[in-house]
Formats: C-alpha cells, structure tokens, sequence
C-alpha cells in the first residue's frame, strides 16, 4: 500500500511539473512561412523568377534574364544567381561620365560626398513583388514583426580589396528594406532603415548590418546610423542569415542570428516619422524587401548566390524552415 501511495504520489509531481513546463511547439504547430521562395525553376527559362520578383528598374530590360537567373549548385538543387558590372543600373553618372569610386584601394565615396560630388552607383537586385496601391503581398510592415531566414554565398569573382590608409572597404550591400523619403514632392535620397553588407576585404569578406533613421530632409540632414553583427566571412561558403525584424519610428528593435547564432541586437527609431512615405496618410514601407547587389560604382563584376528566402508574421520557433540547414529543400 506505501509503494502504490508514493508511485501515486510520484505521478502527481510529474504532472504538475509539466503542467509549468512551455509546450514545446511541433512542426505542424509552428506557424507557416507567407512568403517562400526555393529557387527551384528551369535555369532556361529565368522569366519564372517574375512570378514573385521584381527586377531592378535601372537595369537595363535586355540584361536582366542574363543578370538574374538560377543556377544549379554543388549543393545538389538550384539556387538564384545575380550578378552586377560594370555600368549595370547606373545612378548618379551618365553613360559618359566614367568615375569610379571603389578600386581594390578601398572606397572614395566619403571624399566625394564631401567635396560635394555625387556618389555614382550600380546595382543588379531582385524585390518581392507588391501591390503599392493596396499593399497586398507585403511583408514589412512599421509597427509589425516579421521573422524571415535565408542563404547566401558570395562567388570567387568578387575583388580582393586592401583598402589604403584612410580609406573603407567598398560598400556592397546584398539585401535592404527602405522607406523613401520625399518633401515637397521631391525625393531626399532616404537610406535603406535596415540593411546588410558583404564588402570585399581580401580573401573574406565583411558582413554587417546597418539601421538608419532620421531626415534626410530635414536641414541640415539629421540621420543616425547603427552597425551591428560586424564579421569576417569566407566566401564560396554558404552562411545562414536570420532575421527578426519590428520597424517602427520608435522602439524599433532588429536581432541577427548567423547560422543560428546570435550576432547582434538594435532596439531604437528606424526610419524617417516627418517625410517619410506614406500611404492614404499612414507610413509604409514602400520598398519592400531586396535581395542582390547595390554598390557604388566600380570596374570589377561581381556574383552572389541566395537560397531558401523565406517570411513569418509570427514566431516561427518550431517550423524546421526557420533553422540553420542551408544545404535542403
């Protein structure tokens, strides 16, 4: 009779044990991804890729299918490609103006900027495709979370920097969410709030991401930005980003995780509350997420591979698509 009291009672304290316990969510239980995209298209017909994304509207039309498209990869299925050179999406510069900014030197855009030259760039990126008007098919919206994941590699074309004494790596950014900034119907040239950088630096290259806020508008310019996750990757690896991202013009906050590693944190304002776009009066992003390369102008081409670009509305803690795994469907 004592043994079946403790074995009762044993049972008791287990119960009430994991009743404190969190429920540990399964797959089926996790929320599923809004937005996915697996690359997995005939590499001989790249127009399958406008079914989600739009391609750069300063890249010339003929040069798309042969800038963006999808390869196959080592690592057994097919991944989406993009590729810049030279002159590829001009801005700031015209077809005669042949100013360079980045060399294997490092970057003259700060002098430039300060003897008040414009900063000529170039770029080749592919933006999840939305209905302005409406807003349907966004996923980054101000005072909402999303969460999203996905892959990159960066190919052995890019160029070997050295920056010299004085100077910063080129600027290379693979991926930014940017609301436009205009006054008096005019644009002021807003940064993207958030973005992510691979700058070519010797044989590796230099990951970060960066925040922006504040009025370009304003005068004198009044904008702030923030680096966080500031590291040396290889190339020619695949590297895991994750993302969980609450743009808001207060009380902003963005955490990254490398290959499920934490790697920084931003808690603050994002964007520009006062010129900053609107929508029938309520800000919103209006460049909606993009994925490739955004560079200010060089001679050198450059390739960079993406995978498994996926994104939650809600915590997707549980869903095995929000783990570290580049190398499946």
């Amino acid at each position: 009779m004592a043994s079946r009291c403790r074995r009762v009672a044993i049972a008791a304290a287990c119960c009430a044990t994991a009743l404190l316990l969190p429920a540990v969510p399964s797959a089926q239980q996790a929320p599923q991804p809004v937005f996915t995209e697996l690359f997995a298209y005939d590499p001989a017909q790249p127009a399958q890729l406008l079914q989600k994304w739009l391609i750069s509207a300063q890249l010339d039309s003929a040069l798309r299918p042969l800038r963006v498209g999808v390869v196959a990869d080592p690592i057994g299925h097919t991944v989406g490609r993009v590729t810049v050179e030279a002159g590829d999406g001009l801005d700031g510069a015209s077809a005669e103006d042949k100013r360079e900014v980045c060399d294997s030197t490092g970057s003259r855009a700060g002098e430039m900027e300060a003897a008040g030259e414009t900063v000529p760039s170039e770029r080749a990126e592919i933006q999840l495709k939305t209905d302005r008007a409406t807003g349907a098919g966004e996923v980054v919206k101000f005072g909402e979370t999303v969460w999203y994941r996905f892959s990159f590699k960066i190919a052995g074309d890019w160029p070997r920097d050295v920056p010299a004494s004085g100077r910063l790596p080129c600027r290379t950014v693979i991926h930014q969410v940017k609301q436009d900034a205009f006054k008096d119907g005019r644009s002021c040239e807003a940064s993207p709030f958030f973005k992510l950088e691979a700058r070519p630096l010797a044989d590796r290259v230099r990951f970060f991401g960066q925040i922006y806020s504040g009025s370009p508008c304003a005068t004198p310019p009044r904008v702030m930005r923030a680096q966080i996750c500031v590291r040396e990757l290889p190339r020619a690896t695949w590297t895991v980003v994750q993302v969980r991202l609450h743009p808001a013009h207060s009380g902003g906050r963005v955490d990254l995780w490398l290959d499920g590693v934490p790697c920084g944190t931003y808690q603050g304002p994002m964007g520009d509350p006062q010129y900053g776009a609107r929508r029938n009066g309520i800000p919103y992003v209006n460049t909606q997420p993009r994925f490739g390369i955004y560079r200010d102008r060089r001679a050198e081409t450059q390739t960079i591979y993406f995978d498994r670009i996926l994104f939650w509305n809600a915590d997707p803690t549980g869903n095995p698509d929000w783990g570290a795994q580049p190398l499946s469907r």
